[in-house]
C-alpha cells in the first residue's frame, strides 16, 4: 500500500480535516471525505485550511461527498467520528468495502471492540455503555479493523479551517496485538505525512494511556475551564488530577494492561501541552453533548467488575454531566 490508495475519512471535524490535508501534504493521490450539511458545502467549494508547526496549508480533497456511496470501494477508511456516531456509519461504510480494506476508528475512550481478538462475534464481551444492543459487535466489520489511539490536539475554528499547535502521533496495533503486513503497509501512507506513526503489538496498552489522558483531562477542563497546563500543573488542581491518574491506572492494571508513563511524568507531560484547551471543553461551550460513554462510562463499568473503587473520578464525571445536561437547558 503506497500514496496511490484510496483513502477516505469520514468525518470533517478538526482530526478529520487534519488527516484528510496532511495525507495530500504526503502526496497520495485519492483521499476523499464524507461530510455533512454546511460542512459539506464548505469544503466542496473551499477546501480544508490547516495551519500548524509546519506553516500554512491550502488543500483540496480528491472528493468530498454527502455519503459513502458516491465513492467506489476503498482501501482505506478512517472514521473520525465521535464513539457515539458509530452506530450510525457502520452501515453507511458497507457499500465502500472490499476484502481488503482497512477500516481505522480515530476515536477517544475504551472502544467497544476491546474485548475481540480475531474471534467470533458470538464470542465478545460487549461494554454495555457502548453498546448495549450488541449491534456493533454483531454488524460492524471487525475483520477489517485496525486499533488507534490518536494524540493530535487540533481545533475547529470553523468550518475546514484547523489549527494545531503540537506534534502528531498516531499509534496503530492489531486488535490481535500482532504486527502484520496489512497493518505495515497502512504505516507506509504515512510517509511524509508530518504524522509519526508507531505500530504496537500492545495497542490497548496504548489505549489505556490516552483513556488517563483523557478521563484526568477533559471533564475537568468543563468544570473549571482551564487549559491542560493548569489542569496538570496548578496545585488547585493537580491534587484531583493525580487521583483520577491514580484510580484509572488501577483499572487499566486489572485488565492486564501495562502503562509506562508513571504518574509523574504524566503530570509533567500534561503540563507541557500548555494554554490548549480540550476538545470536550469546545463541545460544552457549543452545549453539544460530552464524549463521556468511552471516556468515563466504559472506565467505571470495567473499574466494577474488579470491585476497583474510582471515587474522585466518579465525583468529577458527575459534576461534568450535571453541568453539559444543565447549559443545554438553556
Amino acid at each position: 500500500m503506497n500514496q496511490s490508495a484510496k483513502i477516505t475519512i469520514l468525518g470533517a471535524g478538526a482530526i478529520g480535516c487534519t488527516m484528510a490535508a496532511r495525507l495530500k501534504l504526503a502526496g497520495c493521490t485519492s483521499v476523499s471525505i464524507i461530510a455533512r450539511g454546511e460542512n459539506y458545502q464548505v469544503l466542496s467549494e473551499q477546501g480544508i485550511y490547516l495551519q500548524d508547526l509546519t506553516g500554512e496549508h491550502h488543500i483540496i480533497p480528491d472528493r468530498v461527498v454527502s455519503h459513502a456511496s458516491a465513492l467506489e470501494p476503498q482501501d482505506v477508511i478512517f472514521i473520525a467520528t465521535k464513539s457515539d456516531a458509530l452506530i450510525h456509519v457502520y452501515e453507511d461504510i458497507q457499500s465502500i468495502l472490499h476484502e481488503q480494506t482497512l477500516v481505522i476508528p480515530l476515536i477517544n475512550g475504551i472502544p467497544f471492540w476491546y474485548f475481540y481478538q480475531n474471534t467470533t462475534q458470538d464470542q465478545i464481551k460487549p461494554i454495555k455503555c457502548l453498546d448495549a444492543d450488541q449491534r456493533l459487535i454483531q454488524h460492524f466489520p471487525l475483520s477489517h479493523l485496525i486499533g488507534a489511539v490518536v494524540f493530535i490536539t487540533a481545533t475547529l475554528k470553523s468550518h475546514g479551517r484547523v489549527e494545531s499547535k503540537n506534534p502528531y502521533l498516531l499509534i496503530l496495533g492489531e486488535p490481535s496485538h500482532q504486527v502484520t503486513p496489512r497493518i505495515t503497509a497502512l504505516q507506509n501512507i504515512f510517509t511524509d505525512s508530518g504524522i509519526e506513526v508507531r505500530i504496537s503489538e500492545t495497542i490497548r496498552d496504548q489505549i489505556w494511556t490516552k483513556v488517563i489522558a483523557n478521563l484526568s483531562s477533559n471533564p475537568m477542563s468543563v468544570i473549571t475551564g482551564a487549559t491542560l497546563k493548569d489542569i496538570y500543573s496548578h496545585p488547585y488542581l493537580q491534587s484531583i488530577t493525580r487521583e483520577i491518574t491514580r484510580e484509572v491506572r488501577q483499572v487499566a492494571a486489572s485488565y492486564g494492561a501495562r502503562v509506562s508513563i508513571d504518574p509523574d511524568t504524566f503530570l509533567k507531560l500534561g503540563s507541557e501541552m500548555g494554554d490548549t484547551r480540550t476538545s470536550m471543553w469546545y463541545d460544552y461551550q457549543k452545549k453539544q453533548p460530552l464524549e463521556l460513554k468511552g471516556i468515563a462510562d466504559a472506565v467505571i463499568e470495567l473499574a466494577e467488575h474488579y470491585d476497583c473503587p474510582m471515587p474522585m473520578t466518579r465525583h468529577i464525571c458527575d459534576l461534568t454531566q450535571y453541568l453539559s445536561e444543565q447549559s443545554r437547558k438553556i
